[in-house]
């Protein structure tokens, strides 16, 4: 399994890139907001985190390898997710990605079918599948640091937390914001707020206290 590539960039079309990879080119199925981030550095190398999938038929006898590729392991996590929804194949998810990952993740945490029907082959029907199967699976990726925005971070003590969270769902949790780029004080804030705005409430696991920060982190 290829799981990550490098190289130089050659081409850009609409629904792929070729890169070279000396002796050989490859094809790579990408995003449309990854399209749109890479289509000016034609002769640069660059990087990207890929997974297969086999396209076709095998009733028709025909069968294609294809590798997709994403710039970050989170986006290409995201995608996996996404192309859990019935309905939502692996092409529908690439042309439906226009936008960040957190955007879309956002989206979807706050059932907004409206905006989700407004994507590139998705439709209200589609959409509300997605909302309902994703709305407690995104939380982490609708918590993805926007680089421009990581000093604006509002914080309070990290004197330690409430007992309101098995400590391993709180080093979970952790380590999942650390995943997503924020830095260990920014991590342990927000994990102090979450913890401290929770009363009497006990989390049970890192989706739901994941889902806490993020609600808190849109106030």
């Amino acid at each position: 399994m290829i799981t990550h590539i490098r190289g130089t960039l050659r081409t850009v079309g609409e629904e792929a890139l070729t890169l070279a990879l000396e002796p050989v080119e490859i094809e790579v199925l990408i995003p449309e907001h990854t399209r749109r981030q890479v289509q000016g550095r034609i002769g640069e190398m660059i990087a990207l985190h890929t997974m297969f999938y086999i396209e076709g038929n095998a009733m028709g006898g025909r069968m294609l390898p294809r590798l997709i590729g994403f710039l970050s392991p989170l986006d290409r996590e995201f995608f996996d997710t996404f192309c859990s929804v019935d309905g939502v194949g692996v092409r529908k998810a690439l042309r439906a990605m226009v936008r960040p990952v957190r955007e879309l993740a956002r989206a979807i945490e706050d059932q907004d079918v409206k905006m989700l029907a407004t994507f590139p082959g998705i439709g209200e029907a589609t959409a509300e599948r997605i909302v309902a199967k994703l709305r407690r699976k995104v939380g982490k990726f609708a918590l993805i640091v926007n680089q421009d925005a990581a000093d604006e971070k509002h914080g309070v003590g990290t004197n330690g937390s409430p007992p309101t969270a098995e400590p391993d769902v709180i080093r979970d949790t952790y380590e999942t914001l650390l995943s997503v780029g924020h830095n260990e004080s920014q991590a342990r804030q927000v994990l102090d707020r979450a913890l401290a705005a929770a009363g009497k409430k006990k989390f049970k696991s890192v989706a739901e206290l994941i889902e806490a920060i993020y609600h808190q982190s849109r106030d």
